[in-house]
Formats: structure tokens, sequence, C-alpha cells
């Protein structure tokens, strides 16, 4: 039997198996519309996810086979998803899985969830590099491995070493670069440079943490499940992206270039310590709330 928390049973009593799809999907919208506040965008969205998961399906079946009963061990383990979700744990937690940039990825509470925010990075390296060139790559404070790995299964030719400061970070890497069965890419531990080999590179990208200690964003039910230290950052969230771009250009080749990932509110103070540490060609980048959210720049 699956385990509900008694607060919750009551919460399911519409739920009762048999029940088509398409019941199910809307109940189950209903309840997380109600029980964690989600627009019925999301909603829909995260109910969607739930079934995919435990029926191992995807979008299009569900619309084909709106009228399937669900019963027996996949209901079951609907059901336990929903618990989980309630509880405001990330459905990424919940499945030990999470997609990012078309990838599969493991997951688990040692490391952030990949989030959407962080592909703009990827898009703009897709953009400015050709994928069939042979540049060497380095991808400071990994977590999962999600922009390693990625860089890794487009830019074949290429030699990327993902480094983390979490030894079970590391470990979630090194399982995501197994699985994607990548050979040019690496995973190593360190406390950002501490432990990289003493070489340059063309590209350094990092998604660092970067959030102040003090922001009510902090707040968020769904945080409280996610690595702090890989949230926060001391300096009012501004110590971390000092210290990489204070460090980077003695790891960058002549025209090497740093691309960062940082908060909302930050563009104006990470573009100032970009000319302080003497990067040039510094451009900005936004996200499609016209949000900037990346920064880069020439040594």
């Amino acid at each position: 039997m699956i385990k509900i928390k008694e607060s919750n049973k009551k919460l399911f009593n519409k739920l009762q198996e048999p029940i088509k799809i398409r019941g199910l999907l809307l109940e189950i919208r209903k309840l997380l519309t109600k029980e964690l506040n989600l627009s019925s965008r999301e909603a829909e969205i995260e109910s969607r996810f739930i079934l995919e998961q435990a029926l191992k399906v995807n979008h299009q079946y569900l619309i084909k086979n709106f009228d399937q009963l669900i019963q027996g061990n996949k209901y079951e383990q609907i059901i336990g998803f929903l618990s989980e979700r309630i509880s405001y744990k990330p459905l990424a937690y919940i499945f030990k899985e999470w997609k990012f940039y078309d990838l599969k990825l493991h997951i688990d509470q040692n490391v952030l969830i990949p989030r959407q925010d962080t592909e703009l990075l990827i898009d703009l390296i897709f953009k400015n590099y050709d994928k069939n060139e042979n540049i060497s790559i380095l991808d400071l404070g990994t977590g999962s491995g999600a922009i390693g790995v990625c860089l890794a299964n487009q830019f074949k030719n290429s030699n990327i070493l993902a480094s983390d400061i979490s030894s079970k970070a590391i470990a979630i890497t090194k399982k995501n670069i197994s699985e994607h069965k990548l050979k040019n890419i690496m995973a190593l531990k360190s406390n950002w440079f501490s432990n990289i080999p003493n070489k340059k590179f063309d590209l350094i990208v990092s998604n660092p943490p970067y959030i102040d200690m003090a922001d009510p964003h902090l707040e968020n039910k769904s945080l409280m499940y996610e690595p702090k230290n890989a949230l926060i950052s001391k300096q009012k969230g501004f110590g971390d992206i000092l210290k990489i771009i204070k460090k980077s250009p003695g790891f960058l080749k002549p025209e090497g270039r740093l691309y960062i990932e940082h908060g909302y509110n930050q563009h104006k103070k990470v573009y100032q310590l970009f000319l302080d540490y003497n990067f040039i060609k510094i451009e900005q980048y936004k996200d499609l709330n016209g949000i900037i959210r990346v920064t880069s720049g020439k040594i």
C-alpha cells in the first residue's frame, strides 16, 4: 500500500479507482491549484507530468487515450507522487530525474533542479560557437552536470571539465555523464578554481549561487528541499560571482570568454565587476521576460 500522510488522506476522496485519464487529470489539476496555489497553467503542466511519469508515456499518448481507465499499481503510484507534491516537494526530487534542454538527468536533493532560466546560457553558447569546433570548456559549480553534460552532448569534438565543491553533486554529475555515454567530459571536485588543472580554457561557464541570504524568495516552500549552499552566496549574493570573475582571466586563453548567470537584479554590479577585472567586449543577455540574466566578457 502507498503511504499517504494522515493529513492528506481526505484530499483524495474524489480520486477513487478506477478512474479515467481525463477525470484524473482534472482532479489533480484542481488539487494542485488549491493546495499549492499554482496557476491553472502550472497545475495543468504538473498534472500531465505526474501521469506521464507514472504511466511511462508521452503527452500524445495521454491525449489519444483520455478515456483509458487507470487502476492498480499505476493508480497507487500517481497518488503517491501527488501526496509528496502537495507537501511542496518539487516533482524533480519526487521523480529523481528532470529534463534540461531535452536531456533526461538524474536528480536528487544534493543538487539544484535544472531550471529553464539556465537554458539561456546554453542557447548563447550554441549561437556563438561552432559545434564542430575543438574547444576546451570549464563548467564551474556544475551541480547535476546539466550545463556540462548538455554542452558535451552537442560539442562532440570539444573537451569539457565540470567541477563542484560537493562530492555528492559530483557523483550525480558522473552518473549523468555515464547515462548519456559521453567520453568528452570529466567531473572534478573543486572549490571554484582550487583544484582546476593549470591550463587555459576557451570558455568558462557558470551558474553559481547568487541569492542574498536575506532574500524573501528563500521563503518559498518548494526551496526548502534544495541545497542552500547552491542557492545562497555571501556579500549580498555577489560573493561567489566575484570569486569567479576575479579568477577567470588566469584560466582563459587569449580571446577566451566567461559566461555567468546571475540574479534578475544584479546585472549592473556584475557588469562593473567584469570591467574591474579587465574584461572587454562585455555583453548582457535578456531572458524571455526581457530581464538581463547572463553576462559575458572576453579577456
